[in-house]
C-alpha cells in the first residue's frame, strides 16, 4: 500500500478535475496497484470510473447511498453528485450498477432504476444475491457514499437522509464483497466540520480500514 498524495484539483472547473482524477486512476492502474479514493462529493468517483472502465471494460459498479445520483442534470449542470451514476450508466449501460440504501430521489431517477440499473432501494442485504449472481471473476468498483448511514451516527455529511442503515449493517455487506473481483473503491461525501463531535469521521474511518483489509490482496 501507499499514499500517492492529495490531488490539487483546479477549482470551478469540474471537467479538469474529473480529467485530475482520471489520469491519477490510470497511473495507479497502470502500476499494478488497486485504485483507493477517499473523497469529495461524489462526483468524483465519475473520474475513477472513466479510468477503471478503460482496464476493465465489463466493470460492474456497486453503489451504497441514500440518494438515487441519477438525474440527467441538477440545476441544469449534467456533472453534479446528484448526476455521477447517470454518467456512469452512460459509461456502462443497463444492468451493471448495483445500488444498494438507497431512500432519497426524484420520481424520475426511481423510475429509472428500476428500468436500467439492479436497484435495492431502504437495504443493504440484498448484497448477497448480487455476490452470488456476480461470483469472483467479474470486476466490480465500489463506490460508498456515506450517507449511507444512518444521520443518528453519521450526521457529518452534507445532504443527511433519516431511514440510513447502521455500522454493523453495512459493515456487513461490505465484508460479504469481499468474496468477489473488487478492482477498486472509493469513499466519499465525509464533511467533519458538519459534526464537531468528531463521530462522523471515527466511523469513516472505521469503514475505510474494514474496506481495505477485505478487498486489498
Amino acid at each position: 500500500m501507499f499514499d500517492s498524495g492529495d490531488l490539487l484539483l483546479p477549482f470551478g472547473n469540474t471537467e479538469a478535475v474529473l480529467e485530475e482524477i482520471c489520469a491519477r486512476t490510470a497511473e495507479i492502474l497502470e502500476a499494478g496497484k488497486m485504485p483507493v479514493m477517499l473523497g469529495g462529493e461524489h462526483l468524483v468517483t465519475l473520474g475513477a470510473v472513466r479510468a477503471m472502465v478503460q482496464k476493465y471494460p465489463e466493470l460492474h459498479i456497486i453503489h451504497f447511498d441514500a440518494h438515487t445520483d441519477l438525474r440527467d442534470d441538477y440545476l441544469g449542470e449534467r456533472l453534479s453528485h446528484a448526476t455521477v451514476i447517470r454518467r456512469c450508466h452512460d459509461l456502462l449501460g443497463d444492468g451493471r450498477i448495483h445500488q444498494f440504501g438507497i431512500r432519497s430521489g426524484e420520481r424520475a431517477e426511481w423510475d429509472f432504476a428500476f428500468a436500467h440499473t439492479d436497484f435495492h432501494p431502504f437495504n443493504v442485504k440484498d448484497v448477497l444475491d448480487v455476490v452470488l449472481a456476480l461470483g469472483s471473476d467479474v470486476p466490480v468498483y465500489v463506490t460508498l457514499d456515506l450517507d449511507v448511514l444512518d444521520p443518528s451516527l453519521f450526521c457529518g455529511t452534507g445532504t443527511p437522509e433519516a431511514g440510513g442503515v447502521f455500522f454493523q449493517d453495512l459493515e456487513e455487506a461490505l465484508l460479504a464483497l469481499e468474496a468477489l473481483n473488487v478492482v477498486g473503491f472509493d469513499m466519499n461525501e465525509l464533511s467533519p466540520h458538519y459534526d464537531a463531535s468528531g463521530v462522523s469521521t471515527a466511523v469513516a474511518c472505521k469503514v475505510l480500514r474494514e474496506m481495505l483489509l477485505a478487498y486489498v490482496k
